[in-house]
């Protein structure tokens, strides 16, 4: 069974920032639908966020090359999930946790549904969050990423993308009231949803139909006018 050690996101700053997130992300969610969310979140145990018209949440813990929490297995193999499976995925730092980020995110885009709702949160590498990271991190130092970064990759996947945004506040604190957007925010988010396919125009085809050939002709005259059809 997989072991997390304590890191950086079983702090309270983290914790706060966790917090701001799901306070910004609510309204987005809100109108989620399906029978199934998945929620790959880090080490630390975190709750996803209560979405009314969603059925369940699957939890996956992302720490380097190992997955647990609802499931338990390698981080650097494909989800143990079908494909188009969950009607919402909300990455929550998982992409700063994962040995193989761009492997991670091809997996959430498979599992999700066509017209399901993709979230991605993070800490932003420019701020004062980023230095206060490099200080408390111990061992593997998680790996901060530009949210258009992944802005540009889902647009390449033909995802509808709203423009990243910025949310917390600007330097790592433990307690205050909920904080939503703000420009200077030490922690991002960015929502997509997952295009349906087009539905493909059936053009008709021709057909030849024979001509009908009156009763009353002889059967010479009939065979005539089937030669000059012809």
């Amino acid at each position: 069974m997989p072991h997390f050690a304590s890191d950086i996101y079983a702090t309270p700053q983290i914790g706060k920032l966790l917090a701001d997130e799901a306070h910004a992300l609510a309204p987005m969610l809100a109108r989620c639908t399906g029978d199934h969310g998945l929620h790959l979140t880090t080490s630390a145990p975190a709750e996803p966020p209560a979405i009314p018209l969603l059925g369940h949440w699957a939890t996956v813990r992302v720490a380097g090359a190992v997955l647990g929490g609802d499931v338990h297995a390698s981080g650097l193999e494909a989800l143990p999930f079908t494909d188009e499976a969950f009607g919402v995925v909300l990455l929550r730092h998982a992409l700063e946790t994962t040995a193989r980020q761009d492997n991670l995110l091809d997996e959430a885009i498979r599992v999700l549904a066509p017209g399901g709702m993709l979230a991605i949160t993070g800490i932003h590498p420019v701020g004062l969050w980023s230095p206060w990271v490099a200080r408390q991190s111990r061992g593997t130092r998680p790996r901060l990423t530009w949210p258009w970064w992944w802005s540009q990759r889902l647009v390449r996947d033909e995802f509808e993308l709203s423009m990243p945004r910025r949310v917390g506040s600007a330097w790592p604190r433990a307690g205050g009231a909920p904080v939503g957007e703000s420009i200077v925010g030490g922690g991002y988010f960015l929502v997509a949803r997952k295009k349906r396919p087009a539905a493909v125009p059936l053009r008709p085809r021709a057909a030849a139909v024979p001509a009908p050939m009156p009763g009353t002709l002889a059967s010479g005259a009939r065979r005539n006018a089937r030669e000059s059809i012809t």
